[in-house]
C-alpha cells in the first residue's frame, strides 16, 4: 500500500481523491478546528494532527511515498492583495519545505503542491521561482500542470499543481473542459428562492450588459441554471451572472461577495437564490461525505477552500501513480 502525508489537509478532499486509487494517508495536518471536525467525521482522528505547521519538525512526520500541500491561497489572490510569500498565510509553504529538509533521506520521493493560478505570477513570478528552486534544492525534479475542474464538474476552477520527484518526471496534457457539463446537473429544483422584492433588487443592480444577458436567458425555451457573484463596482454592490451554464469558482463563504448564487431562467421566468451546501458538495465531487458535525455555512467555507475530488483522482491516476511506481 502506497502511503501519503497531507499538509494543509482541510476537510480531507485530497485524501478522498487519493484513496480512490489506493493511496493511504498516514499523517495529516491542519490548523483549522472546524475543518478538523469534518476531517474526523469522515476519516477518523488517528492520522490527523491539528495544529500550526510551524510547530512541526521533520522527526514528527512518518515515512511515506508521497507528500501533498494545498497551502493557503489567500496571499496569492486579490483577496490577499497578491502579497504572495510575503503574506502570513501563503508563506507557510516555506515551512512545508523546511520539514521536508529536516526529514532528510526519509522525505517522500514524490510531492504535489496545489494552489490558485496567482501562484504562478505573484510578485512577478518570484514566489513561484522561490518554491520551485526550494524543491529542486531538496533533490526533486520539478514540473507543473494546470487542471480546471470544468473537465469533471460544472464549475470553473483552474488550479496549478506543482510536482516534485526524485527521478525523471514527465506530465501528461491536462484534461479538456467538458462543454456538456451544466449547472442544472447539480442544482436542486427546490430551494429558498428569493422573494419578488429581493429578486427586483437583484435585477436592479445589473449593468446594461448583464441585464441584456439575463433577459436573453429568460427568453429561452428551456430553463437554464447560471452561477452569479456579487461584486463591488464603483463603490456599490452589483451582481454579475456567468456567460455559461456553470458555476464560478467556489470560494470560502466569508462575506457576501464570496458566496455564490444560482440564477434559474427560461420560459419567460426567472428566479434567484443562494447556492446551498448540497450543491457546493456536488460541485467539488464530495457529495458522498458527511457534513453534520458543523453548520452548513462552515461546511461551505471548508468546501470552497478545498480541492475538487475528481481532479485529484485524475492527477493520481495519470501523474502520481506513474511516478510512485518508478
Amino acid at each position: 500500500m502506497l502511503r501519503a502525508i497531507e499538509f494543509f489537509a482541510g476537510m480531507g478532499l485530497m485524501r478522498a481523491g487519493l484513496e480512490h486509487v489506493g493511496v493511504q494517508t498516514v499523517f495529516a495536518n491542519d490548523i483549522d478546528e472546524t475543518k478538523a471536525k469534518l476531517y474526523v467525521d469522515n476519516w477518523g482522528q488517528h492520522e490527523l494532527h491539528v495544529g500550526d505547521i510551524r510547530a512541526l519538525q521533520g522527526d514528527d512526520i512518518p515515512n511515506a511515498d508521497l507528500v501533498t500541500a494545498s497551502f493557503p491561497c489567500t496571499d496569492m489572490s486579490l483577496a490577499g492583495k497578491y502579497r504572495g510569500l510575503k503574506g502570513a498565510q501563503s508563506s507557510l509553504v516555506l515551512d512545508f519545505l523546511r520539514i521536508l529538509d529536516e526529514m532528510g533521506d526519509r522525505a517522500p520521493r514524490t510531492l504535489m503542491i496545489e494552489n490558485v493560478m496567482g501562484f504562478l505570477t505573484a510578485n512577478n513570478g518570484r514566489d513561484w521561482e522561490t518554491v520551485v528552486s526550494g524543491i529542486q534544492t531538496l533533490g526533486y525534479q520539478a514540473a507543473h500542470i494546470v487542471v480546471d475542474a470544468s473537465a469533471f464538474v460544472p464549475q470553473s476552477r483552474a488550479r496549478v499543481f506543482l510536482f516534485g520527484h526524485k527521478g525523471a518526471i514527465k506530465l501528461p496534457e491536462p484534461p479538456e473542459a467538458q462543454t456538456d457539463l451544466r449547472l442544472v446537473a447539480v442544482a436542486e429544483e427546490d430551494g429558498d428562492w428569493w422573494s419578488p422584492d429581493r429578486l427586483r433588487a437583484f435585477l436592479d443592480t445589473l449593468s446594461p450588459i448583464q441585464s441584456k444577458r439575463v433577459s436573453c436567458y429568460q427568453k429561452r425555451f428551456w430553463p437554464g441554471y447560471y452561477g452569479a457573484f456579487r461584486r463591488t463596482r464603483g463603490g456599490r454592490p452589483v451582481w454579475e451572472v456567468r456567460a455559461d451554464e456553470r458555476a464560478g469558482t467556489l470560494r470560502t463563504t466569508r462575506g457576501g461577495s464570496a458566496r455564490q448564487a444560482i440564477v434559474r431562467a427560461g420560459c419567460g421566468d426567472i428566479a434567484v437564490r443562494w447556492m446551498n451546501l448540497t450543491e457546493y458538495a456536488r460541485l467539488q465531487g464530495a457529495e458522498h461525505l458527511r457534513y453534520d458535525s458543523v453548520t452548513p455555512s462552515q461546511a461551505m467555507f471548508a468546501l470552497g477552500d478545498a480541492v475538487c475530488v475528481p481532479v485529484i483522482e485524475w492527477l493520481a491516476k495519470h501523474c502520481l501513480m506513474p511516478l510512485l511506481r518508478q
